[in-house]
């Protein structure tokens, strides 16, 4: 599988805090070690993307799936940082329990 990482991505911890007008702002950090992780991204299109229909609206669940060296620093409440574009982790997976590669499921942060 390693040969098929093309890409690199960043894993950030986010911190969440409220500032003087009450308002909650959100920054990351870069985790040690989850700097440059080699990966390959599928970009999913249509109903793939778990799309849905809100208000008259397409909203949507996820935008990729990421596959990378399993790792147990991610988590569901980090972000991942790709091509200078932030992405929340929506899912992931340990495929048949064996902890070699992960997938994780990215949506554009908004």
């Amino acid at each position: 599988m390693k040969h098929l990482y093309n890409s690199k991505i960043t894993i950030q911890k986010i911190t969440r805090t409220k500032d003087d007008y009450g308002t909650w702002t959100s920054s990351g950090t870069d985790i040690s070690g989850l700097i440059d992780v080699p990966c390959r991204i599928n970009w999913l299109t249509g109903q793939a993307r778990g799309e849905k229909v809100i208000d008259n609206k397409i909203m949507w669940v996820r935008d990729g799936k990421v596959y990378c060296a399993y790792s147990t620093g991610i988590i569901v409440e980090n972000r991942l940082v790709y091509d200078n574009k932030n992405y929340d982790i929506v899912g992931l997976s340990n495929p048949d329990e064996v902890g070699k590669y992960m997938v994780l499921s990215i949506k554009r942060s908004e």
